[in-house]
């Protein structure tokens, strides 16, 4: 089972427990709308794609690339409080290491950047609530730098 799937089927309990009328998650790719029927049977989820930005914004290059929020919640720049940065401006980062961490819910979910590059600007500050989509970091593809 696929991580969406799971995540859909969880959203379907989350409604049917608590009684949620409409439940509508939405991600970069996805969006999921959840409702539920009084005294009917568990909701459907209706899936759509959502297309993807069109234009860059301002302050990015042609190459350069946004690594934005994938739910509303807390940026926080530590995996925990007190710790250090996971991302620092000016610093090279892998493809698929994390970037940030966002709580939502008392959920804590990492961030990944989505290619290697150098991270150019972080856009949040700790602590910072931001919405679904939201701009976290800027990312300048490219390899690691050598060392002689």
């Amino acid at each position: 089972m696929t991580q969406k799937t799971q995540l859909i089927l969880d959203l379907i309990d989350l409604v049917a427990e608590e009684r949620i009328a409409e439940l509508h998650v939405r991600e970069p790719a996805f969006s999921v709308r959840v409702q539920r029927r009084a005294g009917g049977p568990l909701p459907v989820p209706a899936l759509e794609t959502i297309p993807p930005p069109e234009k860059p914004s301002p302050g990015t290059t042609a190459t350069s690339h946004k690594v934005c929020a994938p739910m509303a919640g807390t940026f926080y720049r530590a995996s925990r409080p007190g710790g250090e940065p996971l991302a620092r401006e000016g610093s090279w980062t892998a493809a698929g290491a994390p970037l940030c961490v966002i709580e939502a819910m008392k959920m804590m979910t990492e961030v990944a950047a989505e290619a290697g590059g150098t991270i150019v600007r972080a856009l949040c500050e700790d602590g910072q609530t931001v919405e679904q989509g939201q701009a976290l970091f800027i990312i300048e593809p490219g390899e690691a730098p050598h060392v002689s």
